[in-house]
């Protein structure tokens, strides 16, 4: 009986499972490296190409991430600017009202102000109104310019000329950043917009 096991294996299954029989195990491969003759881990050259690459995916993605935080920067300043131009204005309208309307500013403005705020500090300023409700046009944070990270901006009065450098601000109606750093566009600064 064991005869006729032995033939309806094929040859070549017996040859395949002889070999399998002889192949070596990974315990006496582990044994056979603990004389130090092949010792395992990484080479000094696998790490430099390994630093190589990660250095190399760095300098490409570095100027792409501070292209992105200068867009989000540009983009918060329009949004500053805006902001405070409609304080600015919102501000004027209040003052526009007559006296005795009760939406308009209980304070009447210092002599010689009219009707701009002195300076932007003043629109951080809770105002009371006529009706007794107070108004606060903007908040501490947004008069920070995102370009200097400073309280820094150029203001303009009524009677400032906008071409020259000397200011006397006595009514801000108009802002502009302090940065003097060209803008992504690379048309126009920022101090520009």
């Amino acid at each position: 009986m064991s005869r006729n096991r032995q033939s309806v294996i094929p040859s070549g299954a017996r040859d395949l499972a002889a070999r399998v029989a002889r192949r070596p195990t990974s315990r006496s491969l582990a044994h056979a490296r603990d004389d130090g003759a092949g010792a395992s881990g990484f080479t000094i050259a696998e790490l430099i190409t390994v630093v190589a690459i990660i250095g190399i995916l760095a300098s490409v993605a570095m100027p792409i991430a501070s292209f992105g935080i200068r867009r989000q920067k540009e983009i918060e300043l329009r949004e500053r600017l805006r902001r405070i131009t409609n304080a600015i204005d919102q501000y004027h309208d209040l003052r526009l009202r007559p006296a005795n309307d009760p939406i308009g500013i209980k304070k009447q403005p210092d002599f010689g102000q009219g009707t701009y705020p002195k300076d932007l500090d003043e629109l951080t300023k809770p105002i009371e109104l006529n009706n007794s409700n107070t108004v606060r046009l903007l908040r501490e944070r947004d008069l920070t310019d995102p370009m200097t990270g400073k309280n820094d901006w150029i203001t303009l009065g009524l009677n400032d000329d906008p071409d020259k450098t000397d200011r006397n601000t006595e009514q801000v109606f108009e802002i502009h950043s302090s940065s003097t750093a060209l803008a992504l566009d690379g048309k126009t600064h920022y101090n520009e917009w």
